[in-house]
């Protein structure tokens, strides 16, 4: 089983959400928080960071564990960790396709079904 570790990064009541390109070998044109897979003898909280970093350009410090899915790609089964991170310099702009989208406007983008719960803990408030 792959695991994957995403960083769920909130400033100012914003989130941190990219989209994968249309032609993506999975979850093709959906929205995404940044993450990726852990690599081996990484800690799951560093490759959230990691990958926050690589893809959006976006440096965060992880802050805890704030949900864990599972899911099943075409390569396999996966186990998603989400981890709350904070923005370490909140004048970054991240870089594309990554944008600060209101949480309020969470509910109206298209995720992957593994990311419905952490869509709603952030419409209540929790990060």
């Amino acid at each position: 089983m792959s695991v994957i570790a995403v960083a769920v990064v909130v400033r100012h009541g914003c989130v941190l959400v990219g989209r994968r390109a249309e032609n993506a070998p999975e979850a093709a044109g959906l929205d995404e928080f940044p993450g990726g897979k852990v690599e081996a003898g990484e800690a799951p909280a560093s490759a959230a960071a990691r990958e926050c970093l690589e893809e959006s350009g976006i440096a965060v410090r992880i802050d805890g564990l704030l949900h864990r899915a599972s899911s099943v790609a075409t390569h396999g089964p996966l186990e998603i960790l989400f981890f709350a991170a904070s923005a370490l310099d909140d004048r970054e702009e991240p870089l594309v396709p990554f944008a600060w989208i209101p949480i309020t406007e969470l509910a109206g983008r298209c995720f992957p079904p593994a990311n419905a719960r952490v869509v709603e803990l952030l419409a209540q408030g929790r990060s």
